[in-house]
C-alpha cells in the first residue's frame, strides 16, 4: 500500500518498514563503536562502505575490486581485534528466557540434597585446612564465557576433589572452580570484581570476585576465606555469611529453582 510519493517514486509502508530497521541498525553499531572510543572507526569504515557502492554503481570495476579486499581485510582485523568485547557484548544479551528452559538439567530432590551436602562438607574441610576457595554454582545465566578464561573440565563434585583442587601446591587452586548441573566444567576461571566502595576492608579478591559475579549474573558462588577459613555466599547482588545448616538449604533450593 501506498503512503506517499517523493516526486515520482511511490513510499509504501514497507519501504518504511525497511528505513526504520536499517536506520535502527546503523544506530545500534555506531553506537557500540562510541562507547568504546570507536566513533571515528566506525565512521570511516561506513564512508569506505558508501564509496564502494558509489564507484560500483559508477561501474569504475577496478577501484570496486580494491576497496572490497581493502574493506574485508578491515573485517578480519577487526574481528580478532575486537574479539574479546564482542564476547563480552554477546555474553551480556544472555539467553531468551525460552532458551534458557532447554539448557536446564533435571535435578531431582535426591540429587540437589546430594550435591548441597557434598558442597558444604568440601568448604568445611577446606576452612579446615586453611584453604581460600571459590566455587559457582552455574543458575540459569550461561557461564560459558567465565568457563573459558580457565581450563575446561569435566570432574564429579565432590568434597574430597575440592580439597585437591584448592590445595595450595596444586597448579589449579587460582580462580574459581565452576559447576554446571552435577559436574564442575571448568577451573582456574577469572570473575569480574565487584566496583562497590562500600565493601569492608577485610574483603579480599576472592570476595570481589564472588559478588563481581552475582552483580552480573544469577550464579551462586560460595567463597572460603584463606585468612579466617569463613565461609560466605553471593548470590542476586549480596553477599554475606550463613550458618552451615541454612546454606546448605540455600544450595539445595537454587538447585531445585
Amino acid at each position: 500500500m501506498e503512503l506517499f510519493r517523493i516526486g515520482p517514486i511511490p513510499v509504501t509502508w514497507r519501504d518504511g518498514l525497511d528505513f526504520l530497521l536499517l536506520t535502527s541498525i546503523l544506530y545500534a553499531v555506531l553506537r557500540w563503536f562510541y562507547q568504546r572510543n570507536l566513533l571515528n572507526l566506525a565512521l570511516a569504515l561506513l564512508g569506505l562502505v558508501v564509496l564502494y557502492k558509489v564507484v560500483s554503481l559508477l561501474g569504475l570495476l577496478t577501484v570496486s575490486f580494491i576497496l572490497r579486499y581493502v574493506l574485508t581485510g578491515i573485517g578480519v582485523i577487526l574481528a580478532v581485534v575486537l574479539a574479546p568485547e564482542l564476547r563480552r557484548w554477546l555474553y551480556s544479551l544472555r539467553l531468551l528466557p525460552g532458551l534458557r528452559v532447554l539448557r536446564q538439567a533435571i535435578v531431582t530432590e535426591e540429587t540437589a540434597a546430594h550435591l548441597a551436602q557434598e558442597l558444604i562438607e568440601a568448604l568445611q574441610l577446606l576452612s579446615k585446612h586453611g584453604l581460600g576457595a571459590l566455587i559457582v554454582v552455574e543458575g540459569d545465566d550461561d557461564l560459558s564465557a567465565f568457563a573459558q578464561t580457565g581450563d575446561v573440565v569435566q570432574l564429579p563434585v565432590e568434597a574430597r576433589m575440592f580439597l585437591m583442587l584448592f590445595e595450595k601446591k596444586s597448579p589449579l587452586h587460582d580462580g574459581a572452580a565452576l559447576i554446571r548441573g552435577d559436574k564442575v566444567i571448568a577451573v582456574r576461571c577469572t570473575l569480574p570484581l565487584s566496583e562497590r566502595l562500600d565493601l569492608p576492608q577485610t574483603f579480599g579478591q576472592r570476595h570481589r570476585a564472588a559478588l563481581g559475579l552475582a552483580e552480573q549474573t544469577d550464579a551462586l558462588v560460595l567463597v572460603v576465606s584463606e585468612e579466617t577459613g569463613i565461609i560466605s555466599a553471593a548470590h542476586k547482588g549480596e553477599l554475606r555469611r550463613y550458618p552451615l545448616v541454612e546454606l546448605k538449604k540455600k544450595i539445595q533450593s537454587f538447585y531445585l529453582r
